[in-house]
């Protein structure tokens, strides 16, 4: 996997929410869980994981909802667009990550695996090259992400 953080800009549909950011841009998920189908209103959500610390606002901030124990979701207040995951606990900042549809050059972002194909809708299979990981083998990819990408200390 290349993890060489890219500093990339993004925002909302309305241009309320502008952020910029260092991102791992060449190593994007494919998420088929049930609460980002529903919470995006799509078959998937696609994301970029930011460089812990990285992640700044330069527009107002995202409005989040809380989603889980562990993490929330910001979206803008206005036009409602998603923008970012955000893990609740500090020391998990580094699995903060991005939408992709909401950098300013989307096209640029490269996908590496599926998570939580398990859940997958059936006729929605984008970059079925790429390697599927099921609901239960997650931990092993956060495990495996902790070791390459996590600030040391943490």
């Amino acid at each position: 996997m290349a993890h060489h953080p890219t500093p990339v800009t993004g925002g909302c549909l309305c241009g309320r929410v502008r952020y910029q950011a260092e991102v791992f841009l060449h190593n994007g998920y494919i998420c088929h869980c049930t609460i980002c189908q529903r919470s995006t209103g799509q078959p998937a959500e696609i994301t970029v994981l930011i460089k812990a610390g990285t992640l700044r606002y330069s527009g107002e901030e995202p409005k989040y909802f809380q989603s889980s124990p562990d993490g929330k979701r910001g979206f803008c207040a206005e036009c409602g667009s998603r923008i970012v995951w955000q893990a609740i606990r500090a020391e998990d900042d580094w699995l903060t990550n991005v939408t992709v549809g909401s950098l300013d050059r989307p096209g640029e972002a490269r996908m590496t695996g599926h998570i939580c194909a398990d859940t997958q809708l059936g006729w929605y299979d984008p970059c079925p090259e790429l390697p599927k990981l099921v609901a239960d083998e997650a931990d092993l990819l956060i495990e495996a992400l902790r070791a390459e990408l996590r600030p040391e200390g943490v």
